[in-house]
């Protein structure tokens, strides 16, 4: 573990496809440097995808990470330039991380990297979460219907494969699918425990989706 974890945070970036490249642009004129696209898709209703003027819910999530002096600045300079604080044009928070390669914060913590006098962001009167739910691909309908029964509004879809479950399967006594979707959901605080409840309730590891539920802590947001 690395004794500067928390001088770093992981800020996530959902914003339309092919938007992606512009924000990492936007990162790395900022100075952070690693930066990573991923493809993504809304799951929002088409009422809600109207009124955020949406067409289409194919997305780009973008991860970066950064130093904790530079997030105000930077999160607000993103939000400026992609106006994400109108409906439709993104979100973006952050996730502390409790540990991180030597290397990372060797280079994103260099003395001319850094903010002296650290801003603070404009603080949400509401707290969120993002909820992760691993599931076997093809289910994805039926857990945004259990998280939306609890209060959920709509979630981002990602495709992945799994990699060493065979002790997991030798345990549980059937056989694990490959291929994964990863659905992340935006939750107030509140509503944590009732959506994870109803996503294991209806579709947990005794279920065909097989869905494994956790959740991580936000601290800033703005888009939302």
């Amino acid at each position: 573990m690395n004794v500067n974890a928390d001088r770093i945070k992981l800020i996530v970036t959902i914003t339309r496809r092919g938007e992606g490249s512009k924000m990492v642009d936007y990162y790395k004129r900022n100075k952070l440097h690693y930066d990573f696209i991923c493809l993504g898709m809304g799951t929002a209703t088409s009422e809600i995808l109207d009124y955020l003027g949406l067409e289409e819910t194919e997305k780009d999530v973008v991860l970066t990470m950064a130093p904790k002096s530079k997030i105000p600045s930077v999160l607000k300079g993103i939000t400026n330039h992609f106006q994400l604080d109108k409906p439709g044009k993104g979100i973006v928070f952050t996730i502390p991380l409790s540990s991180v390669s030597a290397r990372v914060p060797q280079i994103l913590c260099k003395p001319e990297n850094l903010v002296e006098n650290e801003e603070t962001v404009m603080e949400n009167d509401k707290k969120f979460e993002l909820i992760l739910t691993i599931l076997n691909r093809g289910n994805v309908d039926i857990v945004m219907d259990a998280a939306k029964s609890a209060g959920a509004t709509g979630g981002t879809l990602l495709h992945a494969r799994r990699v060493g479950f065979e002790d997991v399967e030798n345990i549980f006594g059937f056989t694990i699918q490959p291929e994964k979707d990863i659905l992340a959901i935006l939750a107030e605080s509140g509503n944590k425990n009732a959506i994870m409840k109803q996503i294991t309730e209806v579709a947990g590891i005794n279920t065909e989706s097989r869905a494994l539920v956790l959740a991580l802590p936000v601290d800033e947001i703005m888009g939302l």
